[in-house]
């Protein structure tokens, strides 16, 4: 077995587990046996840690867990991590203007150190996968345990575990008996991908539906812009600039639910770590690259990460709309079953024709008096998103 740098075996009835502080340390065969009966596996994967520990060590530590049953088979695993969060993310746009108002006086409200289960960047995914046949309940009794130990060690002041979809939260609701209270988070959007690239998905399409795609493409030429679609490592790392993330950081700033900032490292280590995987949907207005969309493919999915964009063409050429139309087309090509369009722009992505999955997390304030305002405060802080309708946007 791997030395791990802080590891240790406790035993909790018939499970035990090991605790690490690095992927490096972790047993890897164990882990791979359990995370690939997972669909969301790509999140577990060691390149994606990696890149995560190498470029955000400046503002998250990460712990990984292994549990084994009494036969020393592996059962179950999960990360965890800190991060500086918005605690008013999910708030009502009331909330937030609110918050806004108050952080001009007091920068740092409602901005919490917290302890997730999962990662500190939003992906939609959960970090807890079990095996077939695990005490899910078992298992969870006793990782919270883990959780509220490093809690009080890291002094962090709310406990989250986070991107739980219905069928999920069977289990997980094992929490809300210690003392945890259950909140919806943002949705994902997915699409099936039934379509051979973006030409056969409008050719599907209503008339409707289809002729504001024209317009919205009839704008985009105008404008005198163009799509390059990159894969090739050696190219991304070149156009991957300082000048290129603050696209990144423009739509970060500009969102309605801002989440983590990322630094320009990590696109860079991203890309290192999953040559071929990563497709970089470019746009251009002469040689420079004024949007961006990067994605993340396997067998079976194509999963949006991130997107930069410059806003000051976005009205005159509908640069966002192009981009994720372009995204679209080069993700089809990739003859996958699935495309995840991400978190956020739900009309948009509604009248793309995804469908959502309601998405739920379990928090906990470390204290009784943090736990108190929690549960008072829970509707403002916590109210249901309100989920877009589904369009019927194709011909009969």
């Amino acid at each position: 077995m791997t030395k791990a740098i802080d590891w240790l075996i406790k035993s909790e009835r018939t499970y035990s587990y090991k605790l690490y502080n690095s992927i490096l340390d972790v047993d890897l065969d164990d882990w791979k046996q359990v995370c690939q009966t997972s669909d969301s596996n790509i999140y577990m994967d060691i390149r994606l840690l990696l890149t995560i520990e190498k470029t955000m060590a400046d503002f998250s530590k990460l712990w990984y867990v292994i549990f084994y049953d009494r036969n020393g088979n592996p059962s179950a695993c999960t990360s965890l991590s800190t991060f500086k969060t918005d605690l008013g993310v999910v708030a009502s746009k009331g909330t937030k203007k609110f918050i806004t108002n108050v952080r001009q006086l007091l920068p740092s409200f409602l901005y919490l150190n917290v302890l997730f289960c999962g990662l500190p960047i939003s992906i939609g995914k959960n970090h807890l996968i079990f095996e077939k046949n695990a005490n899910q309940q078992l298992i969870i009794k006793s990782f919270d345990s883990i959780m509220n130990t490093i809690a009080v060690k890291e002094k962090t002041k709310l406990t989250i575990y986070k991107e739980f979809n219905s069928q999920e939260c069977h289990q997980l609701d094992t929490l809300l008996k210690l003392d945890y209270v259950k909140a919806e988070s943002l949705p994902m959007h997915s699409f099936q991908a039934k379509y051979a690239n973006f030409a056969e998905y409008c050719a599907a399409l209503k008339s409707h539906y289809r002729n504001d795609i024209k317009r919205s493409k009839r704008k985009f030429e105008k404008g005198g812009l163009r799509i390059v679609q990159l894969k090739d490592t050696e190219k991304i790392l070149q156009i991957y600039t300082p000048e290129i993330h603050q696209l990144y950081e423009a739509v970060v700033q500009k969102s309605e639910n801002k989440l983590e900032n990322l630094p320009i490292s990590f696109f860079r280590e991203l890309a290192i770590n999953f040559p071929g995987q990563l497709i970089f949907t470019l746009v251009y207005k002469d040689d420079k690259i004024v949007a961006f969309n990067c994605s993340l493919c396997t067998q079976s999915s194509v999963h949006y990460l991130f997107c930069g964009l410059d806003y000051s063409l976005n009205a005159e050429s509908d640069l966002y709309f192009n981009l994720m139309y372009a995204a679209l087309d080069e993700a089809l090509k990739q003859n996958v079953q699935k495309i995840d369009f991400g978190q956020t722009a739900d009309t948009f992505k509604a009248r793309l024709g995804s469908y959502q999955t309601p998405l739920y997390m379990y928090i906990k304030g470390t204290g009784y008096l943090l736990n108190f305002i929690i549960r008072k405060s829970f509707y403002i802080l916590f109210p249901n998103p309100v989920l877009v309708p589904s369009y019927n946007i194709y011909k009969l």
